[in-house]
This record gives C-alpha cells, structure tokens and sequence, in this order.
C-alpha cells in the first residue's frame, strides 16, 4: 500500500537532529515485508493553496491507498507587519473541503492530523507570528470538518511540550518528533 502525506515544514520534518520528522519514523516503523511505501510531501511553508496546485499530480504519480493532510499551521500564521492571518479562516475552509474532494478520488482512507502548539514567546519574538489561539480555530473547523466528512482527525495540539518539544518555538525537535509520531501512528496503523 501507498501512503502519502502531505502538509508543511513539520510534515517534511523541519529541526529534527534524527532526519526522519514523524513521517519517516512512520516509515521506518513498518517492517521490509510489509509492502508499505510511505511518501513524504511536505514542503516548507506550505498553506492550503499550495497544497491545492500540487496534490493532484502528486497523487496521481503514487496512487495513495490512505492520504494524511498535515496542513493549517501556516494558513494560521501573521505575516510581518500583517494583521490578518495569511489564509483566512473562510477561505482555509474552503480550500480543505476541495483538497478532501481531490483526495477521495484516490481512497476514503483519509485522515487529518491538526496543527501543534508553538512556543508563545517565539509567537510574539518573530517577524512572523503563529499564535496559539488561532491555530486553535483552524483546529477546530478540521476536527469538526472531518467528522462530517466521516475522515479520520487526530488531534497533536496539546501532544508536545513547548518548553521541552520544540527546536526552535515552532517546529518539533527529536524528541517533540517521536511524541508526533506515537501519537499519529497510534491512529493510522
């Protein structure tokens, strides 16, 4: 079976000392014989709308048995200077139900893995800010949504420690990683 996941620097495994991110520790954790490939689509600084002009090629080249979504983070985001999130929250909503659409037309084996919890004092230090309580919304409408999508949703927001988890307030170290993975392989496998 082919497994494809698709989403942003988190996904691709961004501050991970080890190199696999929670995705290649789901890779790794299958065994040789087990006929499982497991693909890796996250891209760095990935929203919604750059999901939206890539997921359909890039399915179509592997032909997925089950798809995770691992995207909202950066929809959520501030831009420098910004006072708006980059991807409203209607037009988030919007650009999820045509991914899901694209999606079952490879499999209903769907899930959705929300976004993670950042560091607030790295929310209030950077140029770019993420901000606990929005992600929390975008969380929220993906929970929500995908019960009445009847797809999977697995919930990380409160999975890793900010304190300890995280390598740079944002993005997952080694140990933040294999919290992600346990918590993720939990519901898929």
């Amino acid at each position: 079976m082919e497994i494809g996941v698709w989403g942003d620097s988190i996904t691709y495994g961004a501050g991970d000392n080890d190199g696999m991110g929670w995705v290649g520790r789901l890779r790794k954790s299958f065994s040789l014989d087990a006929d499982v490939q497991v693909y890796n689509r996250g891209v760095l600084s990935d929203t919604t709308f750059d999901l939206l002009e890539r997921f359909s090629l890039e399915a179509e080249s592997i032909q997925p048995g089950k798809i995770i979504f691992a995207i909202g983070i950066n929809d959520s985001k501030y831009a420098a200077g910004e006072t708006t999130n980059k991807v409203p929250l209607e037009k988030f909503k919007e650009n999820m139900r045509l991914l899901i659409e694209q999606a079952k037309t490879f499999t209903k084996d769907i899930f959705i893995v929300s976004a993670t919890k950042v560091d607030d004092a790295f929310a209030r230090q950077s140029g770019t800010r993420f901000v606990n309580k929005d992600i929390q919304l975008y969380n929220n409408f993906l929970k929500e949504f995908s019960q009445k999508e009847s797809i999977g949703f697995i919930e990380v927001f409160d999975v890793l420690d900010p304190a300890t988890d995280l390598y740079d307030g944002l993005h997952p170290n080694a140990a933040g990683y294999e919290k992600l993975f346990s918590a993720i392989a939990a519901n898929i496998k």
